[in-house]
């Protein structure tokens, strides 16, 4: 399968790495792999620098529908996406305007960019 992942409790962070080409089967079994579980609220770093898609815009539609039928069932978590390849990026950039109202969600083309975002979103707010 070339969607693979590790969950860090101590950082309460998902970290996701898609190689080959991925599916839009392959991207939904992720999203639903992590429904119910109590690491579905964690950020997640969601890495597709190794990897290009067969996705179509229909396909990135479906997906942001059933993410918000997801998110109803349980809050998400921020996520962060690395992608290299322009039609994963631009097919990304799609879905996280679709689900801008459900979870903070952004694409970036480097990793280290996608992580200080993370840390950025995840640091507890000062109670002055």
């Amino acid at each position: 399968m070339p969607i693979s992942y590790r969950i860090d409790e101590t950082r309460r962070r998902i970290y996701t790495r898609a190689e080959g080409v991925v599916t839009y089967a392959e991207l939904r079994a992720h999203m639903n792999a992590e429904a119910g579980e109590p690491a579905a609220s964690y950020s997640e770093l969601f890495d597709c620098s190794g990897a290009t898609t067969d996705v179509t815009p229909e396909d990135v539609r479906r997906l942001a529908w059933e993410r918000q039928e997801v998110a109803r069932r349980q809050p998400p978590g921020p996520v962060a996406v690395v992608a290299t390849d322009d039609l994963f990026f631009g097919m990304l950039r799609m879905y996280d305007m679709l689900t801008e109202r459900v979870r903070p969600l952004r694409v970036f083309r480097h990793r280290q960019e996608a992580e200080q975002w993370l840390d950025d979103i995840s640091r507890p707010v000062d109670a002055a």
